[in-house]
């Protein structure tokens, strides 16, 4: 998912949990003039809460849309099954990480459209997610072959490594 549709949609759930918010602090008693479902009225404790849960709903569903694509990722690096795959199609997210000090540099999201040739099995089509550097980044283009680490018991499930390697002779 691209980083500018993220913003909208953890703009929205911070909308909608302010909303949810201010009409929990109405339902105990803590505001005032307020006339369910859109005339919201005054209150400190309402609008307190408002605001704590617009935050807690931002922070929950940042974590739900970038944090969970990322441990899903580590997780395949971790335990995947390698394979590879032909890029039909690759695009940045957005979204970016960053090593300090540990010398990697900067690594892209990478969104990928894949076909994927798994050992043992036929061949298919299945999105894919992956963190690269500019240089792996650089040299992928459709019609290249990469290495990816994926689940067999869910196949859809996939996490580019990067480039192929070529192996010495």
């Amino acid at each position: 998912m691209r980083a500018w549709v993220i913003t909208l949609i953890l703009v929205a759930i911070g909308i909608v949990g302010a909303w949810i918010g201010y009409w929990i602090g109405h339902a105990l008693g803590w505001s005032t003039n307020a006339v369910f479902p859109l005339t919201i009225g005054g209150g400190e404790r309402a609008i307190g809460l408002s605001i704590l849960v617009s935050f807690l709903c931002v922070i929950a569903g940042g974590l739900w849309l970038v944090a969970r694509p990322m441990l899903q990722i580590r997780r395949l690096m971790a335990s995947g099954r390698a394979a590879h795959a032909t890029v039909r199609r690759a695009w940045r997210t957005g979204v970016s990480t960053s090593r300090l000090g540990i010398g990697e540099g900067v690594r892209h999201q990478v969104a990928f459209q894949l076909e994927m040739h798994p050992d043992g099995g036929g061949d298919y089509e299945t999105p894919a997610l992956g963190m690269l550097t500019d240089d792996e980044e650089a040299v992928i283009k459709p019609g290249t072959e990469v290495s990816v680490r994926y689940d067999p018991g869910h196949p859809r499930s996939v996490a580019v490594v990067g480039p192929m390697r070529a192996t010495p002779a």
